[in-house]
C-alpha cells in the first residue's frame, strides 16, 4: 500500500493527483459526480463535509488540506470520473469487486472486524455514532440489528448491516457498495473509503 502518509511517498502521490487534476474540466460533470463547480473551484461533498479543489490543492472549510487518505479518495473520485452516471445500484460485497482480491485481507482486518469488535453487545452506541456521521435507515428487508445507508461521497454510498452476538455467534459487520462504485473508484480507494467510516464511527462513538 502506498498511501500511508510518510514523507516523500506522500508528498509525490498527492502532487502527482493535482497534476493531473490540473487538465481536467469539470463544467459538464456536476451531476454525474454530484459536485459543485464554481469558476475554477470544485466542491465534493464527504463525509458531511465539502472539500474544495482549487490550483492549491484540496482544502476544508476551515482552509486545511485533509487527510491524505481523504485527500486519495477525493482525488480518485474526480480522476475516474465516467461519461455518465452508471445505473447499477445493486448492493455487492468488497469482496465482489474484480479487482479487490489483493486487499479483501485489509479490508476485513480494518473496516469490519474492527467495527464488529467495537460495538459487540453496544448497538445503542453503533447507532448513536451512525446518527452522528448522518447514517440514515434505508428501509429494507434485511434481517439485522442494525442497518445504516451512509453518503461518504455523492455517487458511492456505503450500506452498513449489524448483527450483535447472539446463542454463541460473535457480533458482525459488513460495509456494502452499489455495483456501480467500481466507475468512481478503484478498489484501493474503495478500500480506503470503508476504512475511514471505521475510523469515524468508532471516534464518534468515544470507543477510541
Amino acid at each position: 500500500m502506498t498511501w500511508t502518509e510518510n514523507g516523500s511517498v506522500y508528498d509525490e502521490t498527492y502532487r502527482n493527483y493535482l497534476e493531473q487534476l490540473r487538465t481536467r474540466n469539470f463544467n459538464g460533470k456536476e451531476a454525474v459526480l454530484g459536485v459543485a463547480v464554481d469558476g475554477e473551484t470544485v466542491v465534493v461533498p464527504y463525509f458531511n463535509v465539502s472539500l474544495r479543489l482549487t490550483a492549491e490543492g484540496l482544502k476544508d472549510d476551515a482552509g486545511r488540506r485533509p487527510d491524505f487518505s481523504d485527500c486519495v479518495v477525493v482525488c480518485r473520485y474526480l480522476l475516474m470520473c465516467p461519461p455518465f452516471e452508471p445505473t447499477r445500484k445493486e448492493w455487492v460485497a468488497y469482496r465482489d469487486f474484480p479487482d479487490a482480491g489483493p486487499l479483501t485481507v485489509f479490508w476485513a482486518d480494518t473496516v469490519e472486524k474492527p467495527l464488529a469488535g467495537t460495538f459487540a453487545d453496544s448497538v445503542d452506541a453503533l447507532r448513536k455514532a451512525c446518527d452522528a456521521l448522518g447514517g440514515v435507515d434505508p428501509e429494507m428487508a434485511i434481517a439485522c440489528d442494525l442497518c445504516r445507508r451512509f453518503s461518504p461521497l455523492p455517487k458511492v454510498p456505503l450500506l452498513l448491516v449489524f448483527n450483535d452476538a447472539e446463542d454463541g455467534f460473535p457480533a458482525a459487520a459488513s460495509v456494502l457498495f452499489e455495483k456501480r462504485a467500481s466507475a468512481y473508484l478503484d478498489a484501493e480507494s474503495q478500500a480506503i473509503l470503508g476504512h475511514r467510516l471505521t475510523q469515524r464511527l468508532v471516534v464518534a462513538s468515544g470507543k477510541e
